[in-house]
């Protein structure tokens, strides 16, 4: 009798996938658009629920479980803002550092003496804990697959990543705020599904570090791996040349990191020196975009994006002197997760202020050490711990199990250089993508029905 073939991907698999498509094409709007994110977060209720009933229909459990340290870097990450939510005694909030605006703020109403949270706003703060949320929880179930599922993910990433390239060149191609998903948005420059250039060009950067990853990841002779090989080429270029166009120049710097990732990736494969001689065509292309300006000053989009790389002007500078004083103000205890906007305006000085409020930090680690005080050192150094512990156990995976591990180490490389100068992990979409990243790190799990997709291979 004939058997039908399972699905090569399984149900879990499936809504990790399908959940983190939504995510990456309704979350990036950043804090400006909250709708947005919360149709991401229903979403992520929706994917619970299906997972607890719906996955386990023809499968009795995932195919693995959440290793310990995943599971000690989620609660601590959950942990934070659920401690700064806690109301305390007025004697007790009243010592806290940088407490005395609010606190005389409240004396003006009578409501000096009430209880008050650790956090400084506790609606920014409830809200930074929901966006944390899923992208914790996809963390935590990508851990659980196995590989024919984790390649499903990297392959979602990276389709998602060319549709975001796509969108792009269309809202380039037409009128000005042609295809626009956001209102505020980063006008004349290429943004995708993203209303800031600089998340756009993290995601396209993933992307393209996902489409060598599933390249890589699935076995094939080195003759059809050379015969698919102008695929491969054809989606890199789409995915590097938009990065170029977003005019994010920490992303455009990042593509050479990128590059060099992408071919670490692909060495293993045996696909000749083509993707070799492309890798250093780009390169090129990219160094000459940031040594020779004027040599592209012939076309306008170009001469565009470097003029980007003019950064005397720069207010970032301005920015981080003043974060440095909302630091120094709220230390040890911090301001409060999400917080930033209210922390930072009464120490914003007079030559950085500028018509659009300064929402954020411009760098992550500086916006995190306001919010959360001495506790944004501890949780980064626990974090690179248990990740660097899981990296070490990836080394022990059979070589054809590494490639989604070497993905997510580029993944997380790319988001950490670029919170130096900006603020991904703010961006719903690219948190989700870095919880993903987290989760690919753990060890691959045997798959659920091995032996019956062993038979079929």
């Amino acid at each position: 009798m004939h058997r039908r073939a399972p699905l090569s991907v399984s149900h879990h698999g499936l809504l990790v996938a399908g959940f983190l498509a939504w995510a990456m094409v309704l979350g990036g709007g950043g804090s400006p658009s909250p709708k947005a994110e919360i149709i991401v977060q229903i979403g992520f209720v929706g994917a619970a629920i299906a997972w607890l009933w719906w996955a386990r229909r023809g499968e009795s459990a995932p195919a693995g479980q959440v290793p310990r340290q995943l599971v000690v870097l989620g609660c601590a990450l959950l942990a934070v803002p659920l401690v700064q939510l806690v109301p305390l005694p007025p004697a007790i909030w009243q010592a806290l550092p940088g407490r005395e605006l609010e606190a005389a703020s409240l004396a003006l109403v009578g409501a000096q003496d009430s209880w008050r949270p650790l956090t400084i706003s506790a609606p920014r703060t409830l809200a930074g804990l929901l966006a944390l949320v899923p992208a914790v929880g996809l963390m935590w179930a990508t851990a659980t697959l196995g590989s024919r599922d984790r390649r499903a993910v990297v392959l979602t990433i990276a389709l998602v990543a060319i549709a975001s390239a796509v969108l792009g060149a269309l809202q380039l191609a037409g009128s000005e705020g042609a295809f626009q998903l956001y209102e505020k948005s980063h006008r004349g420059w290429l943004t995708g599904f993203h209303s800031n250039r600089n998340a756009a060009v993290d995601v396209l950067l993933i992307g393209s570090l996902a489409l060598s990853a599933w390249f890589a990841g699935k076995a094939m002779p080195p003759a059809i791996a050379r015969r698919r090989v102008p695929v491969l080429l054809a989606g890199q270029a789409v995915l590097l040349l938009a990065a170029v166009l977003t005019g994010s120049r920490a992303g455009i710097l990042l593509i050479l990191p990128v590059l060099a990732l992408n071919s670490a990736i692909l060495a293993p494969v045996g696909m000749g020196s083509a993707p070799k001689w492309a890798a250093r065509g780009a390169a090129g292309i990219v160094l000459l975009l940031l040594a020779l300006p004027l040599v592209l000053a012939g076309n306008q989009r170009l001469a565009g994006v470097a003029s980007r790389f003019d950064v005397t002007s720069d207010a970032r500078l301005l920015v981080w002197r003043d974060t440095l004083a909302a630091i120094e103000a709220y230390f040890p205890i911090g301001s409060g997760v999400g917080t930033f906007p209210v922390a930072f305006t009464p120490y914003e000085s007079f030559e950085s202020f500028a018509p659009p409020s300064i929402n954020r930090a411009h760098n992550d680690y500086l916006e995190l050490l306001l919010e959360m005080g001495i506790v944004a050192p501890v949780l980064l150094v626990l974090g690179a711990v248990l990740l660097v512990s899981l990296v070490r156990m990836a080394l022990r995976e059979p070589p054809e199990e590494r490639t989604p591990q070497f993905f997510a180490l580029g993944v997380l490389g790319v988001i950490a250089l670029h919170s130096l100068v900006d603020y991904p992990l703010r961006n719903m979409a690219i948190a989700c993508l870095a919880g993903v990243a987290a989760g690919l790190l753990g060890p691959v799990r045997p798959p659920f029905r091995a032996r019956r997709e062993t038979e079929q291979d």
